[in-house]
């Protein structure tokens, strides 16, 4: 009995060492070879790229495109603004944007009908002043908007006129100003900050209120009806210390009458002429301006 127990153990033994010597050649001589064979392609072949998810927001892209051609401005713009904001990775996206502040500034500066424009019909005894108190609107906008050259009006004349209720936000970390809606607060116009130079003690975040639109010629304020207006040095001057907008490479005495001058230059956050004229043709006093970081 212990003999055949001896052999069998002798023949479990035989087993096991021929099943490691089975394992060990059909590693070495076929899974081994195969491994190598694969870790040698794949290095050949490199990583492989991440796969592109498609850009959601081109389609909305597309048909704003098809809207525009078809002069369909306000159905584009809306098509534009839905992209914005359910599609802000689009690659799209900054070309939206353009393109939304771009139509509403062409619906706001002409005759086109929008929510919230009006005409005003000049009877006898009409002052632009009162008119422009009236509608909460401006005459620089009175007249831009209607295409209109001479501020003398008659009656029978008809005024374009708008709430001019826009929300200005600046922000520091983005380099922008950006120009929202009177009434929901959407994106309406955006302009790239191309300077900053504040007072330590102006720190965002912090609200104020436009103070003045300042148009200066010759030492001295002009109003939209003078002839030296539109080459007048122009900025904003908030209601808060320090808090201006103004023309990038702006002359030292445009800022004379403002007080509003150190060693760097005039102080305040410093925009293109172009976008600071196009400011002043929609822009008022007392539009709430908000610092951010």
């Amino acid at each position: 009995m212990a003999r055949i127990r001896l052999l069998l153990a002798f023949f479990a033994l035989v087993v096991l060492a021929s099943g490691i010597f089975a394992v060990a050649y059909y590693y070495k001589n076929y899974l081994r070879p195969n491994l190598e064979v694969t870790q040698e392609i794949e290095g050949r072949s490199g990583p492989k790229p991440k796969r592109e998810l498609p850009d959601l927001g081109l389609k909305e892209f597309e048909a704003a495109q098809a809207l525009l051609i078809d002069g369909e401005l306000q159905a584009a713009r809306d098509r534009l603004l839905y992209l914005m904001e359910f599609f802000p990775d689009s690659k799209k996206y900054p070309e939206a944007k353009h393109i939304v502040g771009e139509i509403n500034m062409d619906l706001l500066l002409s005759p086109t009908p929008m929510a919230g424009k009006e005409e005003h019909l000049v009877k006898s005894g009409d002052l632009l002043a009162p008119i422009a108190r009236k509608y909460q609107t401006t005459l620089n906008y009175m007249m831009r908007a209607g295409g209109r050259t001479n501020h003398v009006i008659y009656p029978g004349d008809r005024l374009v006129v708008y709430p001019l209720n826009f929300r200005v936000r600046i922000s520091l970390s983005q380099q922008t100003i950006t120009i929202l809606t009177p009434d929901e607060g959407k994106f309406f116009k955006d302009y790239e900050i191309r300077s900053v130079n504040l007072p330590r003690t102006l720190k965002p975040p912090l609200s104020a209120k436009i103070a003045e639109m300042v148009a200066w010629h010759d030492g001295r304020a002009v109003t939209f009806d003078s002839a030296h207006y539109f080459d007048a040095e122009k900025w904003i001057r908030a209601d808060k210390v320090g808090l201006f907008i103004r023309a990038q490479g702006a002359p030292p005495a445009a800022a004379a009458g403002e007080s509003g001058e150190d060693s760097s230059g005039p102080i305040g956050v410093k925009v293109d002429r172009a976008d600071l004229e196009e400011m002043f043709a929609y822009l008022r006093s007392s539009n709430s301006i908000e610092l951010v970081p």
